[in-house]
């Protein structure tokens, strides 16, 4: 009987974690692939100023990596992977995020998960893009943003306490945040 049970909860233990990854950028299949590549490319800017660069850059990764995102009217762009469950997240709110921050070359410049903690803020305290993004989803929710550097850490750049530069000026950024959670409402 100890055995039976003890095999049972291995089994079960092996079955449950975390819920399975979306398809790989990869794997998407041709016909669809190509049907965000078009989408994608009727949104490429025509102005060569920064904001110009910087959405091309940004449709141009998206392409690159096979994202299905879409414009948001702010500026960045978004695609959910999940969109969560129960009430949608509201400015104000007390959350608990994890995430990872990507440079659009994919070279990665902050995550939390090689931290061990996620990130705890007021919705509505971050950079733009996330204050808007956030309010998509719902708790639980897999969310990628795309965001020029207007909503993101703009003209300043972000510069650690210690004066080292985590992100440079006018820089636009990629982010992956899951394990969306309110803490307090």
């Amino acid at each position: 009987m100890y055995r039976l049970l003890l095999s049972w909860m291995v089994l079960f233990l092996c079955t449950c974690g975390t819920a399975p990854e979306p398809t790989a950028d990869a794997e998407r299949a041709p016909a669809e692939r190509g049907a965000i590549e078009e989408r994608l490319i009727t949104q490429l800017s025509p102005s060569d100023d920064l904001a110009g660069r910087q959405r091309n850059a940004i449709i141009n990764r998206a392409i690159d990596r096979n994202y299905d995102v879409y414009a948001a009217p702010e500026g960045y762009f978004y695609e959910v992977l999940d969109t969560g469950a129960y009430n949608p997240l509201l400015a104000g709110d007390i959350l608990s995020v994890h995430y990872v921050g990507n440079f659009l070359d994919g070279r990665e410049f902050d995550n939390s998960f090689k931290r061990g903690t996620p990130l705890r803020f007021r919705l509505g305290d971050l950079i733009p893009a996330w204050n808007l993004a956030l309010q998509r989803v719902r708790p639980g929710a897999r969310l990628r943003i795309l965001t020029p550097s207007e909503l993101a850490y703009g003209t300043e750049g972000l510069v650690a306490p210690n004066g080292d530069t985590l992100v440079p000026a006018d820089t636009p950024l990629e982010f992956l945040l899951e394990e969306i959670v309110i803490l307090e409402e």
